[in-house]
């Protein structure tokens, strides 16, 4: 009898949990967890129907507060842009497209690896949407930034040291100390990541502002020869001009421009022309060190503009041209 009186209360009392109201909404949902404090951590919440989705809203959501901090290092500096496009109409859209593509890849990157070691943590469905808390421990992820962070201030210095050696040619001190402005470039946003994580950042030996303040002084050092009779003479004074560097029929860099054309066609009332430029730079011996092409593309839509097109374009590219051919020659190993 006694046995049958506790079986009933043990049914009894599963059928009232059941028919019971869901319990009260967790206190993460408002955005602050006992459990994961934001002295010790970043935490971001996801929402969506599905478990997987919440989760991703949620990483994403963690990744917008670093790619705020990379998006202020998306400066552009006219004497070192490595990228262009023609400046009229029909291309706007296709240079506009592109430049969004590479700071949507150097987006991605960034983030992905800032938030390396986010997980989700908690978990609260309603019955129609599941929402999410990922969290990020601060000081472990900020371990992880300071190693990359040494390891680019090690090889910046060891690339600054390299060039201070006087018996370097231009050339080879140019290109190493442009090596050592892209590793502290890629630094930059990782400092700032770190100030996100726990509020201090690393102070670098050498910031880019003086490293591109050498540069400028080594570019000045320069003196190229023009080869002959070459039909872009104009483009190329430009170009050199626009460095600061000088031009001397003794020059020690011989310079050389080339330019292919496809035949000009014509595409829904526009006509194109297309092809490609091709720099070369030249030894004391005339010998080639460098050499470097670049695809050209210009549109108008009356076919007498083609050439102006044409020659706004280069005028526009050819010094960051010239740069990147210049940066190429590499230092012996």
């Amino acid at each position: 009898m006694r046995r049958s009186i506790l079986l009933g209360l043990t049914i009894i009392s599963w059928l009232t949990g059941c028919s019971s109201s869901p319990s009260s909404p967790p206190q993460w949902l408002s955005g602050q967890s006992s459990d994961y404090p934001s002295s010790r951590y970043l935490t971001a919440i996801g929402e969506a129907s599905e478990r997987g989705a919440a989760e991703q809203q949620a990483l994403a959501s963690l990744a917008r507060v670093f790619e705020v901090k990379i998006r202020e290092e998306n400066t552009d500096y006219t004497l070192f842009s490595r990228s262009g496009g023609d400046q009229h109409a029909a291309d706007d859209h296709e240079r506009t497209t592109t430049n969004r593509q590479v700071t949507s890849r150097q987006l991605q990157t960034g983030t992905e690896q800032m938030i390396e070691g986010a997980k989700p943590v908690e978990y609260w469905h309603d019955g129609e949407l599941y929402t999410v808390l990922v969290a990020l421990d601060r000081e472990k992820a900020a371990q992880r930034v300071r190693q990359k962070i040494s390891m680019l201030d090690q090889k910046a210095a060891a690339l600054i040291k390299f060039a201070d050696n006087s018996t370097l040619n231009a050339v080879i001190r140019l290109s190493t100390l442009e090596d050592a402005r892209l590793l502290l470039q890629q630094r930059a946003p990782l400092n700032r990541n770190l100030s996100v994580l726990v509020g201090q950042s690393v102070q670098p030996a050498q910031t880019v502002a003086a490293l591109e303040q050498r540069i400028r002084l080594q570019l000045a050092q320069l003196t190229f020869r023009l080869a002959d009779q070459t039909a872009l003479s104009a483009q190329l004074q430009h170009a050199v001009a626009q460095l600061g560097a000088s031009i001397s029929n003794t020059g020690e860099l011989g310079l050389n421009a080339l330019v292919d054309r496809d035949p000009i066609r014509k595409q829904q009332g526009w006509y194109w022309l297309r092809g490609s430029m091709q720099l070369t730079l030249l030894d004391s011996k005339n010998d080639v060190i460098a050499q470097k092409r670049w695809p050209i593309k210009v549109s108008a839509q009356g076919k007498g503009m083609l050439e102006q097109r044409l020659r706004d374009q280069m005028n526009q590219q050819i010094s960051s041209q010239l740069y990147q051919l210049i940066t190429t020659v590499q230092r012996q190993k």
